[in-house]
């Protein structure tokens, strides 16, 4: 394992606080505090992004923004990463049809970001921001594992919390398989996440999401009775690269509680039905 590299971390995290807090600009004090570091520190890195164009600095408030060097290396990403900027341009419309909260989310080997979110925002849920990031732990993830190597579902699996049963998550795994898409029951932690605006949630301090160690309730949605009803806590689904692997995985959220169990499965098949979409016309590829 290659060894950390403290500064590089304390950079990223100063990018990912700004990214996530679109259109606001932070002094040292505030970026020091957020991103739980010194002030010293939290100078001389901030030094090097500004010199570097990463980060802007207002020069009467003294306060730091996203630079223009990052405007360059968003456009390269997106030109190497076409779904996700067509992924973006339908998630609009899925969300008004649902009513609901809709995000692109991308895996990293250790977490879930979210890189895109349409509509106004659902009453019911907690809401989404672009940057925001979740740790990759059992169960969350399932619609990124399901498809993945055994190698990388094995280190997922050994991420698990205690309270989270393996099996249970193991069989989930191959029930989003079978169906393409994964559903989540409401859990307590999304019913606490209600009462919490998106924007007072510093994405950087992973304590926040400390609730995923904690699920005391069912999360996945194994079986779905037409006559039954349901807190519809997500329903996502993957979009493919031309590999086959999960490139990224749109999302819905914040659904009315006492869904039917039709309307359970529509909302999963229109979820579906747009990362299909997209996942052609990006020419992706579906694995066998």
């Amino acid at each position: 394992m290659a060894r950390p590299a403290p500064a590089a971390a304390k950079a990223l995290k100063i990018i990912d606080l700004l990214v996530s807090h679109r259109g606001e600009q932070f002094t040292i004090s505030d970026i020091a505090r957020r991103t739980g570091s010194s002030l010293g520190s939290a100078h001389a890195v901030l030094a090097v992004l500004e010199e570097s164009g990463y980060l802007a600095r207002h020069p009467a408030r003294r306060t730091y923004g996203l630079g223009p060097a990052l405007v360059s290396a968003g456009m390269a990403a997106l030109e190497q990463h076409p779904a996700i900027r067509v992924a973006a341009e339908r998630i609009g419309p899925l969300a008004a049809e649902l009513e609901a909260d809709v995000v692109v989310s991308a895996g990293t080997p250790t977490e879930i970001v979210s890189v895109a979110v349409g509509g106004t925002g659902s009453r019911y849920g907690p809401g989404f921001r672009e940057g925001e990031r979740v740790p990759l732990t059992p169960p969350l993830g399932l619609v990124f594992m399901a498809w993945a190597p055994p190698a990388e579902v094995e280190s997922w699996l050994k991420r698990a919390p205690e309270a989270v049963d393996r099996d249970r998550v193991e069989l989930a795994l191959t029930t989003v398989r079978e169906r393409g898409y994964a559903l989540g029951l409401a859990t307590s932690a999304h019913r606490a996440l209600k009462g919490t605006r998106a924007e007072d949630r510093p994405a950087t301090d992973r304590d926040v999401w400390t609730w995923t160690a904690s699920f005391d309730d069912d999360y996945d949605l194994p079986s779905v009775d037409p006559e039954g009803e349901y807190d519809l806590g997500m329903a996502s689904a993957p979009v493919f690269d031309a590999d086959g692997r999960v490139l990224v995985a749109i999302t819905a959220s914040g659904f009315s509680p006492g869904l039917s169990g039709r309307e359970t499965v529509r909302v999963a098949e229109c979820v579906r039905a747009c990362a299909t979409v997209v996942t052609k016309q990006t020419r992706g590829r579906f694995p066998g």
